[in-house]
Order: structure tokens, then sequence, then C-alpha cells
């Protein structure tokens, strides 16, 4: 009797106990898995490639050289009427056509940029000229250049107003005493700026 007490008292102690390894292997799901897994481990991989290239690239950031730039004063250049010479520029290039434009818009400009390249066609080689930028009353010294000729390309707006850039120019064409006498001249132009220069001749 002694020996089936003992029997039955063990057999509990075991059943429990493969019981208990039993619920153990079903939540670790058969004991045989690996603590990380495949994906586990290529993110992993992906982490720390990515921290090495922040790390290094950060390294050669601070290697590069620091540019610096450095802020200097501008000259500005005052010329006088003699460096925007126009008979001086014809002369130096062998030129005989200087196109003056008035314009607002760049529109005149432009179009005066067009018949001085047009000029090479009846053997006058052209320069553009702004009449701001030139002293005109050299314009009287054009007749000392051979096969010479200005051509006025010059715009009004509003209602006739010469532009801006025209308005010395004609002040002195209109209220000076000019004689354009032996200049050969042409204009392509509107309202004000033309009646003064058609009645000058």
């Amino acid at each position: 009797m002694t020996t089936a007490t003992k029997t039955i008292t063990h057999t509990p102690s075991i059943m429990v106990s493969e019981q208990s390894v039993d619920e153990a292997t079903a939540i670790d799901g058969g004991g045989n898995e690996p603590f990380l897994g495949l994906l586990d481990v290529a993110l992993l991989a992906v982490l720390i490639g990515g921290a090495a290239f922040y790390i290094l690239r950060s390294r050669k950031r601070k290697e590069e050289p620091i540019r610096s730039y450095s802020i200097q004063p501008t000259t500005v250049c005052t010329t006088n009427a003699a460096d925007n010479s126009f008979i001086k520029k014809l002369k130096a290039s062998g030129r005989s056509l200087v196109v003056f434009y008035g314009s607002q818009t760049g529109t005149g400009e432009e179009f005066a940029g067009r018949l001085a390249k047009e000029g090479i066609r009846y053997q006058l080689k052209g320069m553009v000229a702004d009449p701001e930028e030139c002293d005109m009353e050299e314009l009287l010294q054009l007749k000392d250049i051979s096969n010479s000729l200005a051509v006025f390309c010059l715009a009004t707006y509003g209602e006739g107003d010469p532009t801006d850039n025209a308005m010395e120019f004609y002040e002195w064409i209109t209220n000076g005493d000019v004689d354009l006498a032996g200049l050969n001249y042409a204009v392509s132009s509107s309202d004000v700026i033309e009646s003064a220069l058609t009645y000058r001749t």
C-alpha cells in the first residue's frame, strides 16, 4: 500500500509540471525561434547604417573650410562730358552712323539698335547712343566726319512729352540757338520732338 500511495502522489506532481511546461511552450511559440527575427535584424542594420552616415556626414561638414565673404565699398566713377564723347567713339571705331534713342519702355532703344545694325547695308557702321549720356552740343561736330549720319529714334509719351532720357536734348534743341546746317540727320519720332527738329532746317 505504501507503494501505491507514492505513485499516486508523484503522478499529480508530474502532471502539473508537464502542464506548466506545455503552457510555457504554447506562449513561446514552440521555444525554437531566435530572440530577433529577420525583419528585426534588417531594421536594426538600417538604423545603425543611417546613424553612421549622419555622423560621418556631420564630420565632413566640420572639415570643410567656412567660406567668408566681405563686402567691398563700391567706387563711384564720375565721368565728365569728355569721357562720354560720342564723336571720339565714332572716330576711334571708324563708324559714321550714330542712332540716338529716347525711350520710356525700351522700345525706342530696341528700334535704334535695329537701325544701327541696318546701317551696314548702306556702308555705314553704326552705334547706338543715349542722348542723356552724351554731350549733345558735340552733334554740331558730326559734320567733320565724312559720310556721317545722325538718326534720332525718339518716342513721346502722355500728350507728346519727351521721354525722360531725351528731356535735356529736347530743351537744348528748342531753347538754344542751334544751327544744324550741313548736318545729315533723320528723325523717327512722333509729335513734339519731330516738329522741333524738322522746323530747324
